[in-house]
């Protein structure tokens, strides 16, 4: 038999079939070389594993775009927009210290939305159920907030006001003792107003001192009941808006 004849027969002189067969020996030396034929899961690993490096180091948004990137990898996966939604969660705590109680809503509602997103690529995915709970609460806790603040920037005097818009200015440097005196400060100078007390109560909250916080917001909602949003932050605080007036300490 001619060897042209054979090689015809064998199948290798047809273009399709030539093709096919380097195909084949492609993706063979892929597999070889770790790649796979299938989803490009090692590219993934990295993305997600640089993205909770970034998380870790605080760099929220370089870790929200390594989080995209993976779930650009992987859209079947819904880790991506679990710790997607975390860092937005972040970013809205930075934010509410910092005073930027709008900004602080903006992240919240990005971070409900990843959040929906996870549990859309896997209901069962318990781990965004929770945290998107957890979300709506900080969203609340963030509007009530925002509520008495409002309130409290159209009734608060003058001088107190003065000294409430230097007292943002520490905290949003960072100075913390020195934010805390001016707020007290804008107390001392307007100690009939309920507002000052109002903005004091929030700056305890931005700072996590819940029992300063209620102390603050007790008094403001005893000098005016019914104050925008005191109510609502209160009861998330777990406390009452009643207020105690604070007992001289007994004689020994």
């Amino acid at each position: 038999m001619p060897m042209l004849t054979k090689v015809v027969r064998a199948g290798y002189s047809t273009p399709w079939r030539g093709t096919k067969h380097r195909m084949v020996v492609a993706c063979a030396l892929a597999v070889l070389a770790g790649a796979g034929c299938g989803r490009p899961t090692s590219g993934y690993d990295e993305l997600m594993t640089e993205g909770l490096s970034e998380y870790e180091n605080q760099r929220y948004a370089e870790a929200i775009a390594m989080f995209k990137n993976a779930a650009e990898a992987d859209r079947e996966r819904p880790e991506p927009s679990y710790y997607t939604g975390l860092a937005f969660l972040k970013m809205a705590d930075k934010q509410f210290r910092e005073d930027d109680l709008p900004g602080a809503l903006r992240y919240c509602d990005r971070a409900l939305s990843t959040f929906d997103a996870a549990v859309g690529a896997f209901p069962g995915y318990s781990r965004a159920q929770q945290a998107k709970a957890d979300a709506l609460v900080l969203k609340g806790k963030h509007k009530d907030a925002l509520e008495v603040a409002t309130w409290a920037a159209s009734y608060v005097g003058p001088q107190a006001k003065m000294h409430i818009f230097k007292a943002r200015q520490f905290a949003q440097a960072g100075e913390i003792d020195k934010a805390e005196l001016y707020f007290k400060q804008a107390v001392s100078v307007e100690p009939e107003n309920p507002a000052a007390y109002a903005e004091l109560g929030l700056f305890y909250m931005r700072c996590g001192n819940d029992a300063e916080a209620v102390k603050a917001l007790q008094k403001a909602h005893a000098m005016r009941p019914g104050s925008p949003g005191v109510v609502a932050a209160l009861a998330r605080l777990g406390a009452s808006p009643a207020y105690t007036t604070p007992q001289p300490p007994a004689r020994p």
